[in-house]
């Protein structure tokens, strides 16, 4: 019955990562042109990126939930499946004028990824903890102050996506 209860909270959890809205996807560039291919390197690059990021999901393939062992294995998942991205991202030439927001975006993404991952083994601990009544009557109380824990970093990141027309690479929202 425990395992069950932990498979669903987790489950939850990852749908609302997945479901948080607000993710920037460019679909015009400043100045209400069209992004099409050529226009500048700044919409190549924006271009190249979300090719890369759009639809990125929070980690990939199937894994098992229900155990520490598992909610481990997901974590680092989620470091993977961002760092792959991130990696084919850092290896798109940046306009000179990009560069530094560019740099400030990748590492935003790279610290998000490692906060959902962290977020994800500290979900699974505050679910496994709860073994009273008072415990699970504040278990909900609990997870949500972990789940909105990277409410700040990821509004700072959704401004660097906002300003270079990219979509989040997380996968998280």
């Amino acid at each position: 019955m425990r395992a069950i209860a932990i498979i669903v909270g987790l489950a939850l959890v990852a749908m609302w990562f997945a479901a948080t809205p607000g993710r920037a996807v460019p679909t015009r560039m400043s100045g209400g042109e069209p992004a099409a291919a050529g226009n500048s390197p700044a919409a190549d690059y924006s271009l190249a990126v979300t090719g890369i990021c759009a639809g990125a999901l929070l980690f990939e393939g199937t894994h098992e939930m229900g155990t520490r062992s598992d909610a481990l294995e997901i974590a680092e998942a989620i470091r993977a499946s961002t760092a792959g991205r991130l990696a084919r991202v850092t290896a798109l030439s940046v306009p000179r004028e990009l560069q530094d927001m560019s740099s400030r975006w990748i590492a935003s993404q790279s610290r998000l990824a490692s906060l959902y991952a962290h977020l994800w083994v500290r979900i699974y601990d505050t679910i496994e903890a709860a073994r009273t009544p008072a415990q699970r009557a504040t278990l909900g109380k609990r997870l949500k102050k972990l789940v909105h824990t990277p409410d700040a970093l990821k509004l700072a990141a959704r401004r660097l996506e906002l300003e270079l027309h990219v979509p989040d690479c997380t996968g998280g929202g």
